[in-house]
């Protein structure tokens, strides 16, 4: 997606490695077998502590809080791309209204809950709170943005 953004050309020249875990990932960043990698927060902050690594942009709309706030967005470098690393729950589709509903209202609670703000916090985690039917909508268009990304990289015919 910086890539593309960013005008580079031969889209299909990059060689995109798929890793099974973020461990996994950074080990070969740090190694210096792969020379950039995309993944959260999380994944990088010992390495960051360290010095072993160094964390070029934030692919959100607003640069993270507390100790990450140093770190620029992508938007900020001239590059709008927005990369959110997000995770969802899921139910089979034939759930009941009212089975559905409660779930929506459990999650939306939780993450309403001065706990979960903590773990957020923690975590160097960034507010993205969607659900219900405006979620659906989200990884749909997701699935279709990778897709197309898939394929001007080769990834996928």
């Amino acid at each position: 997606m910086m890539a593309n953004e960013a005008g580079v050309e031969g889209l299909s020249s990059i060689k995109y490695l798929s890793f099974t875990g973020g461990g996994e990932a950074m080990t070969q960043v740090v190694g210096g077998h792969i020379d950039v990698f995309t993944g959260d927060i999380s994944e990088a902050q010992g390495f960051m502590e360290s010095g072993d690594l160094r964390v070029l942009a934030v692919l959100a709309d607003e640069r993270l809080s507390g100790e990450f706030s140093d770190i620029p967005t992508a938007k900020e470098q001239g590059v709008d791309v927005v990369g959110a690393n997000w995770r969802g729950f899921y139910m089979p589709a034939d759930i009941s209204d009212e089975a559905r509903q409660y779930w929506i209202d459990t999650l939306g609670q939780l993450y309403a809950s001065d706990e979960w703000k903590q773990v957020m916090k923690q975590n160097g985690l960034i507010p993205f709170d969607v659900q219900g039917e405006e979620f659906r909508q989200f990884v749909e268009s997701q699935i279709d943005d990778i897709e197309t990304l898939s394929k001007d990289v080769g990834i996928i015919q």
